[in-house]
């Protein structure tokens, strides 16, 4: 909660006077129209990342304008935030990451920027954004190298750097990941904030992909640091499973919109679970009663979501 006043109150300042006003009506109306308030939109399925052990599309997936735009406008409601993010994808590897954004901040009330800060351009310091969201896997040179099998910590901090000086007032938040190299590196991303002035910070544990050719394979899992969601399957020793049962969803009042146009659960569902690929009121219609579903935690993706 007193990460969204934050964020809410950093806006806030680069917004007009009737932002808020503005914010609690989408708010409302989408409660009454049973509409999520959330959406995450996938720009692409390219990364930026170049990590070994990861694999991308040789021909990945661009969401268009236009495909966002008819979602968009035949919801009941318009979000109140649009994230911009990725599954194992970057959305600065997005040819259309302008456009998008463009588009998105017309049709909502907060829009942010998730990345891993690699491949940036200078034209990308002026993405429509109210939040940019830097997330790193390592706070040192040796730990981002045996993850990452590079050493691009040096170019992040850089890219960071140019995002704070070119948007003076936008809200930029660094999140340190910890996966199994990196489960010590939680001092050392505390120097970094305070070297590089980082008003907003996060440490976050990386999050178990059952695919296993992602950067969320079980071996790069923390499962040592005491943390962790995750520890040893005493029953299966290929898979990890979670200290405690969570209740709820995180993303319940979210939706995700993948690069491909397909409207889904969350960015953690796959072919498996529903989805929707008409840009119709109808679809809006029935991913409501995802909801209900997400909250009970019965979609197969759900067992590895802390």
């Amino acid at each position: 909660m007193r990460r969204t006043i934050k964020s809410a109150v950093s806006i806030w300042k680069n917004r007009s006077v009737l932002w808020p006003l503005t914010l609690l009506a989408r708010t409302t109306i989408c409660a009454l129209k049973n509409t999520p308030r959330g959406l995450i939109v996938e720009p692409s399925q390219g990364c930026t990342g170049n990590c070994k052990g990861c694999s991308v599309p040789e021909t990945p997936m661009v969401l268009k304008k236009e495909k966002l735009n008819s979602w968009l406008n035949c919801s009941p409601a318009k979000p109140v935030t649009i994230h911009l993010s990725g599954k194992h994808s970057d959305p600065l590897a997005s040819s259309e990451i302008q456009s998008l954004a463009e588009t998105a901040i017309k049709n909502c009330s907060m829009l942010s920027i998730s990345t891993i800060g690699l491949g940036m351009k200078p034209e990308h310091c002026q993405l429509p954004v109210d939040r940019w969201i830097f997330s790193i896997p390592a706070a040192t040179d040796k730990t981002w190298e045996q993850l990452r099998g590079n050493n691009r910590l040096d170019e992040v901090l850089e890219n960071i750097r140019m995002v704070q000086n070119r948007n003076a007032g936008t809200m930029v938040e660094v999140v340190l990941t910890i996966w199994k190299a990196s489960q010590n590196d939680e001092n050392a991303f505390r120097q970094l904030k305070q070297k590089q002035n980082w008003q907003h910070s996060k440490i976050v544990f990386g999050r178990y992909d059952p695919e296993g050719n992602h950067f969320g394979r079980l071996s790069n899992i923390a499962l040592k640091h005491k943390d962790c969601p995750y520890m040893e399957n005493s029953g299966n020793s290929a898979i990890p499973a979670l200290k405690q049962t969570p209740t709820g969803c995180p993303l319940a009042g979210y939706l995700f919109l993948d690069a491909a146009g397909t409207l889904r659960p969350c960015p953690f569902t796959g072919d498996e679970s529903p989805y929707l690929k008409k840009a119709v009121p109808e679809s809006w219609e029935i991913s409501d009663q995802w909801r209900e579903k997400k909250q009970e935690r019965s979609y197969p993706a759900c067992k590895w979501c802390p």
